[in-house]
């Protein structure tokens, strides 16, 4: 990867930082351990707490593609790609329910996407979310992705394997 990356990326409403020491590992933790948010997230483990925040923390290192969804200097949620097999990037995300339908996530992902076609040599992006995840098939889809078929995965979170839809998204 390039030492160029932003160190963030601002959009319409939104400011993508990536996380450091200043998050509020308390705040951090306990928005993204609301369980109807973990349990949507494979690699999170449940109950989420500021220990966990602060490994996730310490362990992003300059080339992650990870941010910090801040929405007037408050922290709303989370974005980031994760380098996969055949140099693709796979899409995960979430937003605190205080700020569900307002588009929070469509719009961070789209930054960040933009972001990947204008400044990386990267050309595809993957995606997967619950099958009844409504909500993120809605903005997947909204962002173009293109469904490819099924798969299982194992969701710390939930403890178990979930039936998930992948998706792909080339650019």
């Amino acid at each position: 990867m390039n030492d160029n990356f932003l160190f963030q990326i601002t959009t319409k409403r939104l400011v993508l930082k990536r996380p450091d020491k200043s998050i509020n590992k308390t705040l951090f933790a306990s928005l993204v351990g609301d369980w109807d948010i973990a349990k949507c997230l494979s690699d999170v483990p449940y109950p989420y707490t500021e220990e966990n925040a602060e490994k996730f923390i310490k362990r992003t290192c300059p080339d992650d593609l990870r941010f910090c969804v801040f929405f007037n200097e408050s922290l709303v949620g989370g974005i980031g790609l994760s380098f996969e097999e055949n140099n693709e990037l796979d899409l995960g995300y979430w937003i605190a329910k205080d700020y569900w339908g307002n588009g929070f996530v469509t719009e961070a992902s789209m930054g960040l996407i933009e972001y990947v076609k204008d400044e990386t040599e990267f050309k595809v992006i993957t995606a997967c979310y619950v099958k009844d995840n409504k909500a993120s098939a809605n903005v997947l889809n909204k962002l173009g992705f293109r469904e490819v078929g099924e798969c299982e995965e194992y969701f710390l979170s939930r403890k178990e394997t979930v039936r998930c839809i992948d998706l792909v998204l080339n650019l």
